[in-house]
């Protein structure tokens, strides 16, 4: 359990980071377009709900690896529920953002 556990936190923490680089491409991408109603900067505070979910699996997963091993569970329960979530979000930005 433990190798999965530290694979979980692997695509976890590279998640986390590739959502932050989108948020961030879109926030500035809100920036240069200033003018009247931004939905850029909305679109990009969004991303944030999958990217903060995926830290806090991280976080759990440094938590199990450090010896408090009932949350194994919780660590897919979250890891599952950071999937969708981006998935969510990603199907959202393409077929009504972009």
């Amino acid at each position: 359990m433990n190798e999965l556990v530290a694979t979980i936190l692997d695509a976890d923490v590279a998640l986390a980071g590739l959502l932050l680089v989108f948020v961030g491409l879109v926030y500035s991408r809100g920036e240069a377009y200033s003018h009247g109603r931004n939905r850029y900067k909305s679109v990009a505070r969004a991303g944030m709900v999958p990217m903060v979910v995926s830290l806090w699996c991280a976080w759990v997963c440094v938590n199990y690896l450090t010896g408090d091993v009932t949350l194994a569970r919780t660590v897919i329960i979250l890891f599952r529920s950071d999937l969708i979530l981006t998935g969510l979000y990603a199907a959202v930005v393409l077929f009504v953002y972009l």
